[in-house]
């Protein structure tokens, strides 16, 4: 008995899908893990690229606070030896007033009490040579070196 054609070729056909079946389907499995791993791989580039731009926006965003901080500190050294500076300069000028007041009173009375005011005049000029001592050391450290009298 010999089979109709149609039937051989319907077996025919069976056994060319069976075996595009077994030899394609591993191959498209594979195809399709590939791809899987491949935009996987894709998405945690893409994490890893966005993690080191965001660790580099937050480096440079502590770079900016430390230099700010660093100004901040400057400008406070800053003032404050200004404002150091100013307080010598006014005691300086106080105790130039009070010696000249001294002097004024010493000349005054000097004329009247020669005798008895030589130990006021020794006292004087110790006190004097003490506050050019200080003038001449507030001048070196503020860098001027020429007199101001």
């Amino acid at each position: 008995m010999e089979l109709p054609a149609f039937v051989i070729y319907l077996s025919a056909g069976a056994y060319i899908a069976i075996m595009i079946a077994v030899l394609g389907v591993p191959q498209m499995l594979s195809s399709y893990f590939d791809l899987k791993a491949r935009r996987l791989e894709r998405q945690e580039n893409e994490a890893n690229t966005e993690r080191r731009h965001q660790e580099m926006l937050a480096a440079q965003a502590r770079r900016e606070e430390w230099e700010e901080e660093r100004r901040r500190n400057e400008e406070e050294r800053r003032r404050q030896e200004e404002e150091l500076r100013r307080q010598e300069m006014a005691n300086f000028d106080r105790r130039h007033q009070e010696l000249m007041a001294m002097l004024i009173a010493v000349i005054g009375n000097s004329n009247n009490q020669s005798n008895g005011q030589n130990e006021l005049i020794r006292s004087l000029e110790r006190t004097i040579e003490e506050l050019r001592a200080e003038n001449e050391r507030l001048r070196k450290q503020n860098g001027n070196g020429s007199p101001d009298l």
